[in-house]
C-alpha cells in the first residue's frame, strides 16, 4: 500500500502558485493590423499548395515580425486590405496572411486565439505552422462564434512561421478579422516543479481520518473532516517543506513556512485521492536527538448554510410570478392555472406556483342579506402562497450548489405544501402610495347645478399626482389596480328658494362603459335661498386604466343650486376640502420581496424544513457541491417496503470508515427523558393563544413523546422547534358555520378590533377545492372583476 502526503507552498493562502508562463503577446501588430497590406505578392498555385509557395519564395522574409500578404491570381484580384484605421483585416477568398515569429520557444504549446466579425460569414480557416519554409502543423478550422482558439506547438525559436489562409474560393466569401493573438497556453503544475513537496513519512504509519457522523447526515452545515495528529519524520526533504523551522539560527533559504498561514495538502493512497485540505504543524519534538513534526489534516470548505446566511428571499427574483391581483386570478389559482404577467425565466414556475386559499387574515366580516359571510375586501381572505419546492429551487438556483431528493422532487404530499407570502398587518398589497388635498375657494357664483342632468364640483387645488383634472374636474386612472380612498367636504348653495338638488360619485368604466353610482344622494329639497349645504362622507373605489370617478352634483330649477362661494373673503373661504390617497394595488415583484417574507433567511427557511421532516443532507461523492437530500429513515431506516434507500441498498456503509483497531462503546447516557416537537409560537396569533389557553397551555401543532419509566435515569426535556415556522390554527370561520372551516391568522387588540399581523410564516398543505353544502360567502368587485355569492 503506498501513501502519499503531498503539501503545497504557502505564498498564495496554501493555494498551488505554477510556474505559468505570463501572457505575453507573441505576435506582431496581431490587433490593429499596421501595414498589413504593404507587402503582397501573387501566386498562380493552386489554392491548396497557396501558403506553402509563398513560404518558399518568401523565405527568410526581409523583415521578422511584420505581416506579408499573398494570394493567387486565378481566384483574386482584391487580395487583402485592411479598412481605415487599420483596425481589421479583410481576407478575401483564395488569399492569406503570414509573419515570422522570432520570440517563440521550441517545444512551448501556444494558444492561437481568432477573432472574427460575426456579421460576416464562418468560413473555413487555414492555419498552416512552418518550420523555417516547412510545413510542421496544418489546422483547419471553422469559426462557431466571434472567438476561436486552436493550439499549437512551436517547432523553432527564430522561424516560426504563421500562415492563414481563406481557401473558400466555392462560394467567395471573404473573412473580416479584427484580432489576432498569440499566447503561451497555461499549463498544469509540474509534481515538484512548483514547489510540492512528497513529504517523507515514518514507515508503515497509518493516517487514519476521524469522520464525523455529522459529515454525512448534515453536510449543508458542517464540513469538518480531520485526522488524528500525527509525526513526520525530520528528513531532508521534510526539513525544507517546514523550513526547519526548529533551527532559529537557520539562514534565509528564501522560503519561510509561517504555522498560522494555511498549507493546502492532499493524501493519496495507491494514486487515489482520499482527502484534499489543509496541514496544520502542531509542534516540534526534540527527542534524544530525533526530530519529527507533529502535524494534523482538516479540511474547511464552505457549507451551504455558511453560502446562504447573508441571503433573504429578497435577493432572489420574483419578477416572473407577478399577476393581476383579482378575484378571477384567485380562482384560477386553485384550478392551478393562475395567468402571470411575465414570462417565466427560472423554468421552476408552473401555473400552481402560486396559490390563494382562504384564511381569515383580519377576521373582519360582515353578513349579506341571506345571512351568509361578506366579505368586505379580496385581502381580508386571500394572500399569495407560494409553492415549497418552487421556493427550494429557487434559492439552489442562484447559489453555488445543487441538489439531489427524491423526497422534495417525487414525494406527491410534500409538493403540495405552501408558504404564506403575507404582507403583514396591512389590508392591501400596496406598491405605490400618494396623498394629497384639495380646496376650492371663489368669490362669486360660478359653478351651477345643471337642471335635470348632473355636473361636476370642483375643486381649486392641482391634484395631478393623484390624477385629478381640474379643468373636467374628474380623477382618471393612469395604471391598473388603482386604489382612491377619499375624505370628502363639498359646500353647496341655495340661489332659489325650494330648489330641489341631488349628489353623488360616478365611476365610470372605461373598457365597458359602464356607470357605477357612489354615495348618491336622492332628490331633496335645498330650503330657502342662502342655505348651505353639505355633502360630505368617504369612498374607497378601485379603478383600472381610463376609469373615471368624478363628485356631481344638480338640480331641479336652472341656476338653482350653485357650489358655494364667499363674496366678502380676502381671500374667500374654503368651501370644499378633499383628501385623496391613491395606491397602486398588485401582487408584484416589490410587494413579495420587500414586504414581510422579504426578510426571511433562506438558509432559515431551509433549516427549517430539514428540522420540520427530519432531512438528512449527504454529500455527494463525485461533487462535493451537490447535497442529497433525504429523509433520515429512508437512508438509515430499513422498513421492508422496499421504498427507501435502505431497501434498495444505498444506505451509507460505514464499514471503510470505522477504525476497528481501538474501539469503545458508551452508553448513550445524555438522552432526555421527554422531547418535545413543536413549532415558534406568534406571541399575536388571537386563535392560537386562545386554544392555548382553553386547554390549558398544550400548543397546538406540537407533539411531546415522554420515555416514561422505561428508562428511569434519563431526565430533562429537549425541543426540537421547527424555527422560523409557526404552526396555523383551523377552526370554523364563524361559530354559527361550523361547516366553514378556514385557516385563522389574525390578532386581537385590548379594544376588541381584530386585523393582520406580521406572522412567522406559515406552511399549509393544499387539499383541493373544498365545496360547503349549506354556506357560502360573497366577494365584492375589486380591481375590475365583479363579485360573487
Amino acid at each position: 500500500m503506498s501513501v502519499q502526503l503531498i503539501v503545497y507552498p504557502q505564498n498564495y493562502e496554501g493555494f498551488t502558485s505554477s510556474n505559468f508562463n505570463l501572457p505575453v503577446e507573441m505576435l506582431a501588430n496581431g490587433n490593429d493590423f499596421v501595414n498589413v497590406g504593404d507587402y503582397v505578392s501573387s501566386y498562380p498555385a493552386p489554392s491548396s499548395t497557396l501558403s506553402q509557395q509563398a513560404i518558399t519564395a518568401l523565405f527568410p522574409p526581409t523583415y521578422f515580425n511584420t505581416w506579408y500578404g499573398y494570394y493567387t491570381t486565378t481566384n483574386s484580384s482584391s487580395p487583402i486590405y485592411s479598412p481605415p484605421l487599420d483596425l481589421v483585416v479583410l481576407i478575401e477568398d483564395g488569399c492569406g496572411i503570414l509573419q515570422n515569429l522570432t520570440n517563440l520557444t521550441a517545444g512551448l504549446v501556444y494558444n492561437l486565439e481568432i477573432t472574427v466579425d460575426t456579421g460576416t460569414a464562418f468560413v473555413p480557416i487555414n492555419i498552416d505552422i512552418f518550420n523555417e519554409d516547412v510545413l510542421d502543423t496544418a489546422i483547419v478550422t471553422t469559426p462557431t462564434s466571434a472567438v476561436t482558439t486552436v493550439q499549437f506547438t512551436a517547432p523553432n525559436d527564430n522561424f516560426t512561421v504563421l500562415s492563414i489562409t481563406n481557401l473558400n474560393v466555392s462560394t467567395g466569401d471573404s473573412i473580416l478579422i479584427e484580432n489576432i493573438s498569440i499566447m503561451v497556453a497555461p499549463t498544469e503544475p509540474t509534481t515538484l516543479g512548483d514547489g510540492q513537496v512528497i513529504l517523507d513519512l515514518y514507515e508503515e504509519e497509518d493516517l487514519p481520518l476521524t469522520l464525523s457522523v455529522e459529515d454525512f447526515k448534515n453536510v449543508a452545515e458542517n464540513v469538518a473532516s480531520y485526522s488524528k495528529a500525527f509525526n513526520l519524520p525530520a528528513t531532508k526533504r521534510n526539513n525544507k517543506a517546514f523550513d526547519s523551522i526548529f533551527e532559529i539560527t537557520r539562514d534565509y533559504t528564501g522560503l519561510i513556512f509561517n504555522p498560522y498561514q494555511k498549507t493546502e495538502c492532499v493524501l493519496k493512497q495507491d494514486g487515489l485521492l482520499l482527502f484534499k485540505g489543509y496541514l496544520r504543524l502542531l509542534d516540534v519534538t526534540d527527542k534524544l536527538g530525533e526530530i519529527s513534526y507533529n502535524v494534523n489534516l482538516y479540511s474547511e470548505v464552505v457549507a451551504l448554510a455558511d453560502a446562504l446566511k447573508d441571503r433573504a428571499f429578497r435577493d432572489l427574483d420574483f419578477t416572473e410570478l407577478e399577476h393581476d391581483y383579482n378575484y378571477t386570478e384567485i380562482r384560477n389559482s386553485w384550478q392551478g392555472i393562475l395567468n402571470y404577467t411575465n414570462a417565466g425565466s427560472s423554468g421552476f414556475r408552473s401555473g400552481t406556483t402560486v396559490r390563494y386559499p382562504f384564511v381569515d387574515w383580519n377576521h373582519n366580516y360582515s353578513v349579506t342579506n341571506g345571512g351568509m359571510t361578506k366579505l368586505l375586501t379580496l385581502e381580508s381572505s386571500f394572500r399569495p402562497f407560494i409553492n415549497i419546492r418552487y421556493l427550494i429551487d429557487r434559492i439552489f438556483e442562484a447559489s453555488d450548489f445543487t441538489y439531489e431528493s427524491a423526497f422534495i422532487s417525487s414525494d406527491a404530499d410534500f409538493n403540495k405544501l405552501y408558504m404564506d407570502f403575507n404582507w403583514g398587518a396591512d389590508n392591501n398589497p400596496v406598491t405605490a402610495n400618494t396623498t394629497r388635498n384639495g380646496v376650492y375657494y371663489i368669490g362669486s357664483a360660478t359653478n351651477y347645478a345643471p337642471n335635470g342632468s348632473f355636473g361636476n364640483l370642483a375643486l381649486i387645488s392641482n391634484l395631478s399626482q393623484v390624477d385629478y383634472n381640474n379643468t373636467t374636474n374628474k380623477f382618471t386612472a393612469t395604471t391598473t389596480n388603482v386604489q382612491y380612498n377619499i375624505s370628502y367636504h363639498y359646500d353647496m348653495r341655495v340661489a332659489i328658494t325650494n330648489s330641489q338638488y341631488s349628489t353623488r360619485w360616478l365611476l365610470t368604466r372605461a373598457a365597458t362603459g359602464l356607470e357605477e353610482v357612489i354615495d348618491l344622494n336622492p332628490m331633496q329639497s335645498g330650503g330657502s335661498s342662502g342655505t348651505v349645504i353639505g355633502f360630505g362622507g368617504s369612498i374607497s373605489p378601485i379603478l383600472q386604466t381610463g376609469d373615471t370617478l368624478e363628485a356631481q352634483f344638480s338640480s331641479d330649477t336652472t341656476n338653482g343650486i350653485v357650489q358655494n362661494y364667499d363674496v366678502f373673503g380676502s381671500p374667500p373661504a374654503i368651501t370644499a376640502n378633499i383628501t385623496v390617497n391613491r395606491s397602486v394595488l398588485s401582487i408584484t415583484t416589490d410587494v413579495i420581496l420587500q414586504t414581510l417574507r422579504g426578510e426571511l433567511g433562506q438558509w432559515d427557511f431551509l433549516k427549517g424544513l430539514i428540522t420540520m421532516f427530519n432531512l438528512v443532507t449527504l454529500p455527494d461523492e463525485d461533487n462535493p457541491n451537490n447535497i442529497i437530500i433525504e429523509p433520515y429513515g429512508d437512508v438509515f431506516i430499513s422498513t421492508g417496503s422496499g421504498t427507501t434507500l435502505a431497501d434498495r441498498g444505498i444506505q451509507h456503509d460505514w464499514t471503510d470508515k470505522i477504525d476497528v483497531s481501538e474501539m469503545k462503546l458508551t452508553p448513550l447516557t445524555d438522552l432526555n427523558k421527554k422531547t418535545m416537537f413543536k413549532f415558534v409560537e406568534d406571541d399575536d396569533d388571537y386563535a392560537f393563544n386562545q386554544y392555548k389557553f382553553d386547554v390549558g397551555g398544550h400548543l397546538y401543532g406540537s407533539n411531546e413523546w415522554d420515555a416514561w419509566n422505561q428508562f428511569d435515569i434519563l431526565e430533562g426535556t429537549k425541543e426540537i422547534v421547527a424555527e422560523p415556522f409557526a404552526a396555523t390554527l383551523v377552526k370554523p370561520l364563524e361559530d354559527h358555520f361550523p361547516e366553514f372551516i378556514t385557516p385563522a391568522i389574525y390578532s386581537m387588540g385590548d379594544d376588541g378590533v381584530s386585523q393582520g399581523f406580521e406572522n412567522s410564516p406559515r406552511i399549509m398543505y393544499n387539499n383541493g377545492v373544498e365545496t360547503m353544502a349549506s354556506t357560502t360567502y360573497s366577494v365584492p368587485a375589486q380591481n375590475g372583476v365583479a363579485g360573487d355569492a
